[in-house]
């Protein structure tokens, strides 16, 4: 799962979307993604194995179910698991003393690093809304990954991803406080994004605490850039709900550079001011 990979559908919710290059209107794409087979085909993770080693997960993950707000899917005693988002809002925090939090969404590989490194502890990871995953036993996928040349370099992939990730959204250090938390909007928004109320879509799970955590600010930080980016209309919220009137302002708030042909740039194409 690239971040901000180009020409990937957008997710919202359970069904997937594509953006009209030629007006940005967003469309659904006919179908259900709760068909098991859609999700294989258009999850960011899944969609990148050939279509072979598609079918041999799919006949060999352990189970797939939502989860719902709350549920602790890995950490002591539950780590023997890996999960892959398909879709849904977690909340992940290393061991501490080192601690840091991630908000992750469709197409995370929840215990991609551990199947590099065995020694590393699971982190404690809770679903922050209702989350659908697949999941199967972390020695079976390393089994799998150690025999599989292309499976292995996606999970490493997904390592590199959570990398640069880190660099672009969480660790901006010398960006404003009204940056950062857009950029993690931002973020948020390509992975972890459902059909909005006002409108076309909206991220609810996070709370300001949990942004707060992600982002390394006091609480006090995160409430005031909040407020910031309410007055200039960029974001509506609700009870652990954000809705953007404009994606475009939310992307453009975030001063972040954003790859030629990505979903985001597109979007910051399109949307109307």
């Amino acid at each position: 799962m690239a971040f901000w990979k180009p020409n990937e559908p957008l997710q919202l919710g359970s069904t997937f979307h594509d953006i009209n290059v030629s007006t940005g209107r967003i469309v659904r794409r006919p179908g259900s993604a709760k068909r098991l087979s859609s999700v294989f085909d258009l999850n960011p993770f899944l969609r990148e194995l050939p279509k072979d080693l598609r079918n041999n997960l799919r006949e060999t993950m352990r189970t797939s179910r939502a989860y719902g707000r709350g549920t602790e899917l890995r950490g002591v005693g539950v780590g023997g698991t890996v999960h892959i988002v398909l879709s849904g809002c977690v909340r992940e925090c290393t061991t501490p003393p080192a601690s840091t939090v991630r908000i992750l969404g469709a197409g995370a590989v929840l215990g991609c690093t551990e199947v590099f490194d065995e020694r590393i502890p699971a982190p404690l990871t809770t679903c922050l809304t209702e989350t659908w995953t697949l999941c199967l036993p972390l020695e079976r996928l390393r089994a799998m990954a150690e025999a599989n040349s292309v499976l292995l370099k996606a999970i490493g992939v997904s390592v590199t991803d959570r990398m640069e990730a880190s660099e672009r959204i969480y660790n901006r250090l010398a960006y404003k406080s009204e940056q950062r938390l857009a950029g993690l909007l931002a973020h948020l928004l390509m992975h972890c994004a459902v059909p909005g109320k006002r409108y076309d879509f909206m991220i609810e799970g996070p709370s300001q605490h949990d942004l707060a955590a992600a982002l390394s600010l006091s609480i006090g930080s995160v409430e005031g850039a909040m407020a910031s980016l309410r007055k200039s209309n960029i974001v509506i919220t609700g009870y652990r709900t954000y809705e953007f009137p404009s994606v475009r302002r939310l992307l453009e708030a975030s001063q972040i550079k954003f790859p030629p042909g990505s979903l985001a740039g597109t979007l910051t194409s399109f949307q109307a001011p």
